[in-house]
């Protein structure tokens, strides 16, 4: 059970590095809040 709870936190933070990516390139603000809003959910499930 630990190691699948550690998978998924790691699968999370990689989620958030690729996200900080991807901001870097945005574009648009619509884009940026988007990218945002998932990173805050990637975020919270890395707090639970």
């Amino acid at each position: 059970m630990y190691l699948f709870l550690m998978m998924g936190k790691t699968k999370q933070h990689k989620k958030l590095v690729r996200l900080a990516e991807k901001a870097e390139l945005c574009a648009t603000r619509e884009e940026a809040q988007k990218l945002i809003r998932k990173a805050e959910k990637a975020h919270a499930k890395l707090e639970a």
